[in-house]
């Protein structure tokens, strides 16, 4: 038996992007190739293993708070160009990348049914750490934009996941409260434990069923999108 609307438990979802909605991996591979024929310079596999290597180190910084958005998308191919021994000109490299990413988005399974759900039901947010005109780009390139109210983009926000002024800002922006909101993400720091700290219900996306950490408190746990229409 469907629910009442008025018996729902939220108003509103605020979701991630990257390995939420969008399956990163094969998006960023698809444009880091596209990047290295835009520029000329022969490309091994291997090359985006220590790419791919490199985000995550950097990617774990941020969202400990040691670093930016900004200084990783600054630096990183400074520091892969260097690493492969490329001579090449990393910022030039770095401008076609993200141009090229732009382009590229990759659903993560059951995305589509899901959002074409949960759209009928509650207000749809995105709430991504990145930069506002790519996301948006990336979105509709996947055709799920229409399905969000507003998009909430750490540069357009003036903060970052997992800070605080991140959950209230995009709180303030869509007029909720935080009991009236679930946050639905794949990163325990960024996403778990900044929802958690703007007092926001979590529901982890842990979609290659990793443990659950005992010292995160979590609202749902689930390992396809589709559960959702189970408990929303």
């Amino acid at each position: 038996m469907q629910q009442n609307e008025t018996q729902r438990p939220y108003k509103a979802l605020f979701i991630d992007i990257d390995n939420t909605l969008l399956s990163f991996r094969p998006s960023a591979e698809r444009a880091f190739r596209k990047t290295f024929d835009a520029m000329g310079i022969t490309y091994e596999p291997s090359y985006y293993e220590v790419y791919y290597w490199l985000g995550d180190v950097l990617w774990t910084q941020q969202q400990r708070q040691l670093i930016t958005v900004q200084e990783i998308h600054d630096t990183i191919f400074h520091r892969l160009l260097a690493a492969l021994a490329i001579d090449a000109d990393a910022d030039a490299f770095g401008k076609i990348f993200h141009q090229q990413l732009h382009e590229e988005a990759v659903l993560e399974p059951e995305v589509l049914d899901t959002l074409t759900y949960l759209h009928q039901h509650y207000k749809l947010y995105v709430a991504s750490n990145g930069i506002l005109e790519m996301q948006h780009a990336r979105l509709q390139v996947a055709g799920i934009r229409h399905f969000f109210t507003d998009l909430f983009v750490s540069d357009d926000i003036g903060a970052e996941k997992p800070a605080e002024a991140f959950f209230e800002e995009a709180l303030r922006r869509s007029h909720l409260s935080p009991h009236e909101v679930l946050f639905i993400g794949d990163s325990l720091q960024a996403d778990m434990v900044g929802a958690l700290r703007g007092g926001i219900d979590r529901c982890w996306y842990n979609s290659h069923a990793a443990p659950t950490p005992e010292s995160i408190p979590l609202t749902h746990v689930i390992q396809r999108l589709s559960e959702l229409k189970s408990f929303l």
